[in-house]
């Protein structure tokens, strides 16, 4: 019988909240204050194999200035195989296979809602990161590296920091992740809400569990 880690068990466990499969264009997930338990698992399957080249896209708002995880992709071996951090207004933190990366976009966002997009590729190490459309300077982390497909991916907060103050608090929206790294075109066209084929995970057909995250409408212009 595999044994699961307790933090791991003790999120499945309390994850009880509502389960879908749904169309999310023009919603977002609402995460509130940071001292209630608030959680969302996205449930994606991948491929039995080595995770080796993908990109993941997204939009949030936040409403506080101190560390979360925004995008968190966890396996048996690693609690944070992958995650993208905003560790301040000016500073994001990737991690990949535990090695952590510092980005500090040269522009200010001028906007409430942030989008961000961060591609990997194992072969080469490359990273592409875009920041509000913006193609940041690539560079090299973890070639070689291969992550177990395994995993699964949490919004807002970790396997390990789940009901702590760590956690995300804010709205966060169109969420997405391919396994290829998107060309420049494509990465434009995700960030003006155009389709871009063959998503593992898309927030027009989300299979997702939450708890103590709530589901709204969108109120915010897509710039």
């Amino acid at each position: 019988m595999m044994v699961l880690l307790p933090s791991l068990l003790l999120i499945l466990a309390c994850l009880s909240g509502s389960i879908g499969d749904e169309d999310l264009q023009k919603k977002v997930f609402v995460f509130p204050s940071a001292n209630k338990k608030a959680a969302v698992q996205v449930n994606v399957s991948l491929p039995q194999r080595p995770l080796t080249n993908f990109t993941v896209c997204l939009r949030f708002n936040p409403l506080q200035i101190r560390p979360y995880a925004l995008f968190t992709y966890s396996t048996k071996t690693k609690a944070k195989d992958f995650q993208i951090i905003k560790y301040s207004p000016s500073q994001f933190n990737l991690v990949i296979g535990g090695m952590t990366q510092i980005i500090t976009p040269p522009k200010a966002s001028h906007s409430v809602w942030e989008h961000i997009c961060v591609a990997w590729n194992s072969t080469t190490g490359v990273v592409h990161c875009w920041h509000n459309g913006e193609l940041l300077p690539r560079f090299v982390m973890r070639k070689g590296y291969k992550m177990s497909s395994n995993g699964t991916v949490f919004l807002g907060h970790d396997r390990d920091s789940w009901g702590k103050k760590d956690c995300f608090v804010g709205e966060m929206a169109d969420v997405n992740m391919w396994l290829h790294v998107l060309k420049p075109d494509e990465i434009h066209s995700v960030r003006k809400n155009e389709e871009v084929p063959n998503p593992v995970v898309s927030w027009k057909a989300l299979n997702y569990t939450t708890q103590g995250v709530r589901v709204e409408e969108a109120l915010h212009e897509v710039v």
